[in-house]
C-alpha cells in the first residue's frame, strides 16, 4: 500500500470508530444517572416545603416516560411533518400541557370514532 492510502484508511477507521462510540441507544438512558439539584434555595429556608431528592428523581423519571409515550403517540398520527415538528417543540417546552397537542389528539380521536 502507498503511504497516502494508509493515512486515508487510518483516518476513515478513526472516523468510523468515533461515530460508532458516539451513538447512544434508548436503553442507555436508564443506565445514565438522572440528575436533580441536590440543594435548593427554598430548602435552605423551609425544608418542609421541598420534596426529598429521591422523590424529585422519581418525578423526573415519570416525566421522561410520559414524554416518550407522547412522542410515540405523535409518531403514529397521520399528520404533516411540519405540524409534527411544532408539536414536538411544544412538548419539549411544556411537557405537562400543550393546547396544540390536545387539539390534534382530540381531532384524530374524533376521526377514528366516526
Amino acid at each position: 500500500m502507498k503511504p497516502g492510502n494508509i493515512k486515508i484508511t487510518l483516518y476513515l477507521l478513526f472516523l468510523y470508530a468515533s461515530v460508532a462510540l458516539g451513538q447512544t441507544t434508548a436503553g442507555n438512558l436508564e443506565k445514565k444517572q438522572i440528575k436533580v439539584q441536590q440543594y435548593t434555595v427554598m430548602e435552605r429556608f423551609d425544608p418542609n416545603l421541598v420534596l426529598p431528592v429521591e422523590d424529585r428523581i422519581q418525578l423526573k423519571k415519570d416525566r421522561i416516560v410520559e414524554f416518550r409515550r407522547t412522542k410515540e403517540l405523535l409518531d403514529t398520527l397521520s399528520i404533516s411533518k411540519r405540524k409534527k415538528r411544532k408539536l414536538m417543540r411544544d412538548l419539549r417546552r411544556s411537557p405537562i400541557f400543550t393546547e396544540r397537542l390536545n387539539k390534534v389528539v382530540a381531532e384524530n380521536t374524533l376521526e377514528d370514532n366516526e
